[in-house]
């Protein structure tokens, strides 16, 4: 794995593969391949992954490699409720094929060196994978900071401010409140 120096994270690199043996293979070959980062991963510059394990089968098609397998990761977000980093596990499914037949119109592709760089598609993936708030439990409560959305508005003087001119309807709504009750 090769460590960026200095900054504490593994480069995107580690997510470019030689292939060129599978191309020389005629087609119906398959070869499966792991990943196993366990640390930081800069996939791109506004995508950062806490780790990256995938399991891969590539397989040798007449129009290029078919790259087929489950990744699991975490990627790194601002909680909804406190605006802290958090960390959000994520898992999805990788199914694409990388051409290398140059008359099919496809965004990914094997270059002329027989090189396959899998960080377009794992970004790609992940960004449509990434939650678009905080994970909660059956409670409503952050799984990461444990806070409500009603704690977060109340500890921000959210809840307590009322417009001057929708007292009235406050007054009504308390009393219509003290009606039910009794």
């Amino acid at each position: 794995m090769t460590q960026t120096p200095n900054t504490g994270y593994v480069s995107a690199k580690v997510l470019r593969m030689n292939v060129g043996f599978i191309l020389a293979e005629t087609s119906g070959f398959s070869r499966e391949t792991e990943f196993n980062v366990p640390s930081l991963l800069k996939v791109s510059d506004d995508l950062m992954l806490g780790h990256f394990y995938a399991t891969l089968r590539l397989s040798k098609t007449r129009d290029g490699l078919l790259i087929q397998g489950n990744v699991q990761t975490s990627v790194f977000d601002e909680c909804s409720r406190c605006t802290d980093e958090v960390s959000i596990p994520i898992e999805f499914e990788i199914e694409e094929l990388f051409a290398t037949n140059e008359n099919l119109d496809t965004q990914y592709r094997v270059d002329e060196t027989g090189i396959l760089d899998l960080a377009p598609i794992v970004r790609e993936e992940a960004m449509l994978n990434k939650p678009m708030t905080t994970p909660t439990n059956e409670a409503g409560r952050c799984i990461f900071c444990n806070r409500t959305m009603r704690d977060v508005m109340r500890d921000n003087g959210l809840l307590d401010d009322i417009d001057p001119r929708f007292e009235a309807l406050k007054a009504l709504r308390d009393q219509m409140q003290e009606d039910d009750e009794n």
